[in-house]
Formats: structure tokens, C-alpha cells, sequence
């Protein structure tokens, strides 16, 4: 019952742990009924498994910890495991709930589709541009770029885009021209070189995991696609 139950997620990658990320889900109960007995379960794939606890099997649901009155959101963290952050994916998921009215009470389940972006795998995190140069001059990166047309916005609207949506950090900014930096969770540098002339934005990259920045790109060239 999409109108009983909504949900609005967010994923953050954990710094202290390369193979984990927390995803946060708001539940929004939209319905005049009392919604409760919450159980989210998404099921695993070979290479991300939501974090269940000991003795759990790899089908089983986690109680949401709270219950819905009607109008009231709330949110619940749910920690998973991944192992290659290369590639974007999309998991499935059910929520099941219980829908009590003043007579009697339903068994209701929603499904859903998390979709963990390459984005999601990156933390933004400061670089000094003396660092910056000698990650460049390294020899280690690999290049890609990337040319987005007809984006009609202030340069630092732009850059506060890429920062907000993608979880970089300006390492400098000289005019129309601007150094980036972000680092995955398992240690990948990711440089960029952001210009922009007229309405045409040019990036060039570097990133030591070639298919993780080819999915970046993409990713940083649908956020401006949707403008």
C-alpha cells in the first residue's frame, strides 16, 4: 500500500569500515490508521548483504523499532556489507506492517528498490593542493573525462552541486576553473578538473579504479541532466 507507508533513504559510507555502509530510511506513515509490527528486509546479493544480527538467516527481516501513528515519520539506520564499490546497484526490498484500525487489523507489505549509486561509496574529505599535485603527478591515476552541455547556473552552484550531491571537496578555484577531490571508502583517490565556458562544463578526471570513475561520471553527468 504505497499510500500507507513512504519511504526517502539516504547511504553514507563508513570511514572506519572499507566494507560497510549505513543507510538511512525515513518512514512516513501517510494513512489514518496506526501502523506497527514494522519488519525491513532486503534481500542479499553477492556482493551486498544487509547487516542482520548474530544467529539471523540470510532471509530474515529487522524490526524497525518503532511504531507509525498516523502523520508521524521517523527514521531507522541500517548498516550493510559490500565488497567491490565499483559498480551502482539496485536491491530489493519489502516492508511489512501491520495496519490497525479501530476495528481490525491488516497485514500489509510494500516493496521497494534501494539503489546504491558508485557516489554513495565516497567520502568527502579535504586534500591540500600540494597533495593534490602529487597525487596528479603520480603516475598511479588513470584519466576519463566528461563534457555536459547546456548547464545554465553559476560556476559555484555548480561546484556546490558536485560537493552536495556526489560528496566532493574544492581543493582550489581559480575564475571559471576548480580542483576537486573525494576519496572512496576502500582508499580511491578521485581528482577532478572542473572548467566551465558559455554553458558547456568540461571535467577531466583521475581515479587509481578506472570503472569506479567511468561510473562516477555518469552519475555527476545525470545530476545535471535533471537541471
Amino acid at each position: 500500500m504505497m499510500e500507507d507507508a513512504d519511504k526517502v533513504y539516504d547511504i553514507q559510507g563508513n570511514l572506519q569500515d572499507g566494507s560497510q555502509v549505513v543507510v538511512s530510511v525515513i518512514f512516513e506513515n501517510k494513512c489514518n490508521s496506526f501502523l506497527k509490527s514494522m519488519e525491513f528486509n532486503v534481500l542479499d546479493s553477492l556482493n551486498s548483504k544487509l547487516h542482520r544480527p548474530e544467529g539471523s538467516g540470510p532471509h530474515d527481516g529487522l524490526v524497525v523499532p518503532f511504531q507509525l501513528p498516523p502523520g508521524v515519520s521517523n527514521e531507522a539506520r541500517f548498516v550493510f556489507t559490500v565488497q567491490s564499490i565499483v559498480m551502482p546497484q539496485k536491491l530489493k526490498g519489502t516492508l511489512t506492517f501491520i495496519v490497525k484500525n479501530e476495528d481490525d487489523s491488516t497485514h500489509e507489505k510494500l516493496d521497494f528498490k534501494l539503489h546504491f549509486t558508485c557516489t554513495s561509496y565516497l567520502i568527502t574529505t579535504p586534500c591540500y593542493s600540494d597533495a593534490f599535485a602529487k597525487l596528479l603527478e603520480s603516475g598511479d591515476l588513470q584519466s576519463s573525462s566528461v563534457r555536459l552541455e547546456g548547464v545554465n547556473m553559476p560556476f559555484h552552484h555548480l561546484l556546490a552541486r558536485i560537493c552536495f550531491h556526489h560528496h566532493f571537496s574544492v581543493v582550489e578555484r581559480i575564475d571559471s576553473c576548480a580542483s576537486m577531490y573525494s576519496r572512496s571508502i576502500q582508499g580511491h583517490h578521485v581528482c577532478l578538473l572542473v572548467k566551465t565556458s558559455d554553458q558547456t562544463v568540461s571535467i577531466d578526471a583521475k581515479c587509481d579504479e578506472p570503472t569506479l570513475l567511468g561510473n562516477v561520471l555518469d552519475e555527476i553527468k545525470q545530476t545535471f541532466s535533471q537541471c
